[in-house]
């Protein structure tokens, strides 16, 4: 049996609307937990501080604007006939996030 925890799938607004919900002192954790769908460990953590922010996960590189234009791009290469194999597609978004963003991870050397 494995000992890694799997993290439940519950959408953002619902561990919001459950920390509101206890804090405001509508329900507490548990009754939160039963109503959102939410894991109350997870509603409590949020309510004490110990999270630093709901939706945590990795930074975005690109803007909605960007990453649209770069669909949008692609779409364009395939119009035009350009096979986008799986290494293509790779190179063209390395050298679009290289040339749009400012993380250091992504500047050359």
């Amino acid at each position: 049996m494995s000992a890694t925890k799997h993290r439940g799938l519950y959408a953002k607004e619902k561990v919001i609307n459950a920390v509101r919900a206890v804090k405001d002192g509508k329900m507490t954790s548990v009754e939160a937990s039963k109503f959102y769908k939410v894991p109350s460990s997870t509603i409590r953590c949020h309510v004490n501080g110990y999270s630093a922010r709901i939706g945590a996960g990795a930074s975005f590189y690109l803007s909605k604007k960007q990453e649209d234009y770069l669909v949008e791009l692609i779409k364009s290469f395939e119009s035009i006939g350009l096979r986008l194999t799986k290494l293509v597609l790779k190179k063209i978004v390395g050298q679009f996030i290289k040339l749009v963003t400012n993380n250091s991870r992504f500047k050359s050397k």
